[in-house]
């Protein structure tokens, strides 16, 4: 046989049984396609799909504020004299903790005491004058208007007196507040004017720590929310504290809140200008916990697939918080329903589902 003639034999039992497959193939995938079809009566499928399911958690959309901050005494002033004059005593030294109402330095007060001293004299005398008054019978040997006077006069006696006793208090500084001195700028014998530095005051019973929180997590602090605190000055030591205050508005350059805590001080460890590094947590919403893996995408958004009843159901989500492999979402999903993780390929709305639990190897969410 020639060989253009084996060649032409060939081509044709190749079209032969490519045809012959041909009209098979429909036939073949129409019974796999009907393989899967749901039976109208019962609604099961002759082979049903196999799903890998993770049981939805409730979870909160806690987030946690890491600030930086200096801290302050809770109470702190610079000390100045009422008045001039020359220092005579000093009564106090750095570190001391003194009471409020405590003197801590004196100043030349002679002055001061002669015209107290004067003052009492004079309010004697026109006490005497009124009483002296009074015990004769005003109607008769005493005019009124001489009465009047001599009771004005007595008024104007008290007054002078106050005034001289205010001025001597004033030659004496006393202590605003409770607290610790600080180093004395001043010593016996100088003459001091009322801008003069004597030393600093301060109540470090309490630090106070003034930091920022940005403008989208502002409505979660609250006034009384606790914190912890670190210094890098005090390694290994970790402080708790609660917010004291909170800024009235947002910063329009900095979008940020105006936030102050208080970290108690009762071992006396702390000192103001420290720097400190607070972490506060807060509170959130509670919201349905999902897989990241179960969370499909479309053009109308997300959605999970539900096993419910022994059926899929496609669920809308809308994504608020990942967290390590899971994902806090908003939909209508309860504690305990069954998200698809695995298998999705199959699904579509109603269809029957043989489901199987997937084993826990992810992060488990937070609760």
């Amino acid at each position: 046989m020639r060989p253009l003639t084996q060649i032409v034999l060939l081509g044709v039992a190749a079209l032969a049984v490519g045809g012959a497959w041909a009209v098979d193939l429909p036939a073949k995938l129409g019974a796999r396609i009907a393989d899967n079809t749901p039976d109208r009566r019962t609604g099961r499928t002759s082979r049903q799909p196999v799903a890998i399911v993770r049981a939805v958690r409730m979870a909160s959309a806690a987030a946690v504020i890491e600030a930086v901050g200096s801290g302050k005494a809770l109470k702190a002033v610079m000390l100045y004299p009422e008045v001039e004059g020359r220092i005579t005593e000093i009564l106090f030294k750095a570190g001391d903790k003194v009471k409020a109402g405590q003197p801590l330095l004196r100043l030349d007060r002679e002055q001061e005491e002669l015209d107290v001293a004067l003052a009492r004299v004079n309010l004697a005398n026109a006490s005497r004058t009124v009483t002296r008054y009074e015990s004769v019978d005003s109607g008769r040997a005493v005019a009124h208007n001489r009465m009047d006077e001599a009771r004005k006069l007595q008024s104007l006696a008290k007054i002078r007196l106050s005034q001289a006793e205010l001025a001597l208090r004033k030659r004496t500084l006393v202590a605003p507040f409770s607290g610790v001195m600080g180093i004395a700028k001043v010593q016996a014998g100088d003459r001091v004017a009322k801008t003069t530095q004597v030393a600093s005051l301060d109540d470090r019973s309490a630090l106070l720590v003034d930091f920022e929180v940005p403008a989208a997590l502002a409505f979660g602090v609250r006034k009384g929310a606790s914190f912890k605190a670190i210094t890098w000055a005090l390694r290994g030591e970790t402080f708790t504290g609660t917010i004291s205050a909170l800024g009235s508005r947002i910063n329009q350059e900095t979008r940020t809140l105006h936030v102050r805590a208080r970290i108690p001080n009762a071992k006396d460890l702390l000192r103001p200008g420290m720097a400190f590094s607070i972490t506060l947590p807060l509170a959130g919403k509670r919201y349905p916990s999902v897989p990241s893996v179960a969370i499909r995408w479309q053009r109308k958004g997300a959605f999970v697939w539900v096993v419910r009843e022994g059926a899929a159901r496609r669920v809308r989500v809308d994504v608020i918080k990942r967290n390590e492999g899971w994902v806090l979402v908003d939909a209508k999903l309860a504690e305990g329903d069954w998200v698809v993780v695995e298998g999705v390929q199959q699904l579509r709305p109603g269809i029957k589902v043989r489901t199987e639990r997937a084993e826990p190897s992810r992060p488990e969410a937070r609760k």
